[in-house]
């Protein structure tokens, strides 16, 4: 296998291997506080129901927003690299290059989105139930 098949393959397992590290350690966190938690029952300490709450959220308030941020800042950060590139083209050539990476940055982008209308959506609603 020389380095036109091996250069592919480590592209195309790369995201794979980022997602699962992400679900890998998601995991050995929530196992972890439900070890804490059964510890705490087993010594006999009183569990309320904020505590259940805050150990079932796992999460900030506040995490939305942080990666609607940074999906948006990627995509910035992409499209960026796309004007830097067609720059130093000329002629015909420089379309196909802005296309190929302004398309390459639409999907984080919209993930920002996404991730930006959940937390003031949710939050939105948090507040009128309150």
């Amino acid at each position: 296998m020389g380095p036109d098949i091996i250069i592919p393959v480590i592209l195309f397992l790369m995201p794979v291997a980022i997602v699962w590290l992400f679900q890998h350690f998601a995991l050995r966190k929530r196992i972890e506080a439900f070890q804490t938690l059964r510890f705490a029952i087993e010594k006999g300490q009183p569990i309320t129901p904020e505590t259940l709450e805050s150990m079932a959220r796992m999460s900030s308030p506040i995490a939305d927003l942080r990666r609607g941020i940074v999906f948006v800042a990627v995509s910035l950060g992409i499209a960026a690299f796309a004007g830097i590139l067609a720059g130093n083209r000329t002629g015909d050539e420089w379309p196909e290059v802005m296309r190929g990476l302004i398309g390459v940055a639409m999907l984080p982008l919209f993930v920002g989105f996404a991730f930006l209308g959940l937390h003031f959506f949710a939050n939105e609603s948090k507040r009128r139930q309150d």
